[in-house]
């Protein structure tokens, strides 16, 4: 859910407990809101200037690592991550990284996607 759609609780209770709700977090007060809501995961960025939206706020590496140390859910960086740029994340320690442009636009999808899940493993562990 991003911030301007529904709240994570209202999407919560249409829903119900078992399917999957992701939030999009910039700040660190969204991110504990959206897990106070009963968010399962947060999409934290953007990390990198990117073309999937046409409003992007920039989010620092250093503010993507507050957000995970201080909530208890999986984080998901997003934003402009490609093969060539993921390395600025380490250190971040999140859960994974979340791409479109970095496979769609792709001459090659397939050998994107293997260049871009090695160089997460590297940046990640």
């Amino acid at each position: 859910m991003g911030q301007s759609d529904l709240p994570v609780d209202i999407a919560r209770r249409i829903l119900g407990p078992k399917k999957i709700i992701g939030a999009t977090a910039k700040t660190l007060k969204q991110a504990k809101i959206a897990e106070e809501m009963g968010a399962d995961y947060l999409g934290t960025g953007a990390i990198f200037p990117t073309m999937t939206h046409v409003k992007t706020v920039h989010t620092s590496v250093e503010t993507l690592g507050k957000i995970k140390l201080s909530v208890d859910i999986p984080v998901y960086a997003i934003g402009g991550l490609k093969a060539d740029n993921v390395e600025a994340i380490d250190g971040a320690h999140v859960d994974g990284v979340a791409v479109v442009s970095a496979i769609m636009k792709a001459a090659d999808p397939a050998s994107a996607t293997r260049e871009l899940r090695d160089a997460v493993e590297e940046a990640i562990g």
